[in-house]
């Protein structure tokens, strides 16, 4: 499993074919890309979609979490979709450093809250652009 490069995959049909429906937004869409991403190439488990914590001061939530059993990696990923990336910019211009700074302090209150004890832990992003030519790209170690 290859986790120092950026992947960059297109998009096709097949890959949108049946996460296309009409009650999903933009987000959740890229969310089930990423997920699908994260299980089927690079063999991850999925323990987590969408984990809210509104305790406190600290509120948010991680989009995607997964596991890798093998090695013990667990893998905290922030997910940006957007649909007319040439006109605002990308996804991936939608990370700020404030947000990957909250990414950081939820995946701590995650570990904290779960029984998981993974041997490593890295925060990726994965930037989902739809439109003309739809991309995913995923930025291991990137948060």
């Amino acid at each position: 499993m290859d986790t120092t490069t950026t992947c960059s995959v297109p998009l096709t049909a097949d890959h949108l074919r049946g996460n296309t429906s009409s009650h999903l937004g933009t987000g959740a869409l890229g969310e089930a890309l990423a997920a699908e991403h994260l299980q089927q190439n690079h063999g991850l488990t999925l323990v987590a979609r969408n984990w809210r914590i509104s305790a406190g001061e600290l509120r948010g939530e991680l989009d995607v979490v997964a596991y890798d059993d093998a090695s013990g990696l667990l893998v905290v990923c922030e997910v940006k979709a957007r649909r007319d990336a040439q006109r605002f910019g990308g996804a991936l211009a939608a990370i700020s450093p404030r947000k990957r700074a909250r990414v950081r302090r939820l995946a701590t209150a995650y570990l904290r809250a779960t029984a998981l004890s993974p041997r490593q832990i890295r925060l990726d992003m994965i930037a989902v652009d739809l439109g003309q030519d739809p991309t995913l790209t995923h930025l291991p170690a990137a948060l």
